[in-house]
């Protein structure tokens, strides 16, 4: 199915609603929620700075280091799936026949979402 999608083989209203909009929310959420259980163990220093500097593997708070490769996991995937939710609606929109201004704005939103949520991050 994901062979499919990244191909534009759906419609462009399945590939840009569900896949794209709500499938990058439900990923931001996510991040979002291991971001915020992790803030407050971190107790306002980065992530960086908390292992570089303070971090002793003798006498590490198991909490901060689970939810650190939670949090920095599901990062990863969501940048990597608003990548190719981008070429997907992307690709699904040149297949699209019926209104060529509603292909571009498609695209032009898809673009304009993943750069307003990974903007948040960085």
């Amino acid at each position: 199915m994901y062979k499919k999608l990244i191909a534009g083989e759906f419609g462009l209203k399945e590939t840009f609603w569900k896949f794209g909009i709500f499938g990058i929310l439900a990923g931001l959420l996510i991040v979002k929620m291991f971001g915020a259980l992790l803030a407050p163990l971190l107790g306002g220093i980065s992530i960086y700075k908390y292992f570089t500097a303070y971090f002793n593997p003798l006498k590490m708070d198991t909490s901060i280091v689970v939810y650190t490769v939670c949090y920095l996991t599901s990062l990863c995937l969501f940048i990597a799936y608003n990548i190719s939710m981008v070429f997907a609606v992307w690709r699904s929109g040149a297949r699209y026949e019926r209104s060529p201004w509603l292909s571009r704005i498609a695209r032009l939103v898809i673009i304009l979402v993943v750069y307003l949520c990974l903007r948040s991050f960085f």
